[in-house]
């Protein structure tokens, strides 16, 4: 039935009804339980071996769909150490940058020790990069030592 549902908001972009896929997907919104991932999740999926930047991504595609209710319940529960201080930091600036961007307490978790670093971490190594994250970084991701341009935090 995915597929199908898939097959139909392709045929449908290509038909210029919908610009994107997410377009599609707000007209035809999901049944709210089968929008499961958590910070939580992440954390689980990156303990699992699977790639951390590929599992935040498929959050945050998945965030975006929900509504307020939802998004908050998605990133209170603590996620448990992913045994990488780096990957354990950017889940507690995300928790707080989400929070925050909905208008919403931070979750206490995101601010306890284990969620901030003690080096700067650049999540990219393209030239000029740093300039740039130093400048654009949210002040959540900032304050942990972390530096990402906002637009990996996005997804549209």
């Amino acid at each position: 039935m995915e597929s199908k549902a898939l097959r139909q908001a392709l045929e449908e972009k290509t038909n210029g009804r919908f610009g994107t896929v997410r377009d599609w997907l707000r007209s035809h919104p999901l049944d709210p339980q089968r929008l499961t991932q958590t910070l939580a999740s992440v954390a689980e999926r990156a303990r699992d071996g699977e790639i951390f930047m590929v599992t935040v991504r498929d959050f945050l595609d998945e965030y975006s769909l929900r509504d307020q209710p939802q998004r908050a319940a998605a990133i209170v529960d603590d996620p448990a150490s992913t045994g990488v201080a780096r990957q354990d930091a950017f889940l507690g600036a995300l928790a707080e940058h989400l929070a925050l961007k909905e208008g919403n307490a931070v979750p206490p978790w995101a601010t306890r020790n284990g969620r901030f670093l003690e080096r700067f971490w650049f999540i990219s190594d393209v030239p000029g990069f740093r300039a740039i994250a130093i400048a654009a970084s949210p002040a959540a991701f900032r304050r942990r030592g972390i530096f990402v341009h906002p637009s990996a935090l996005e997804r549209v």
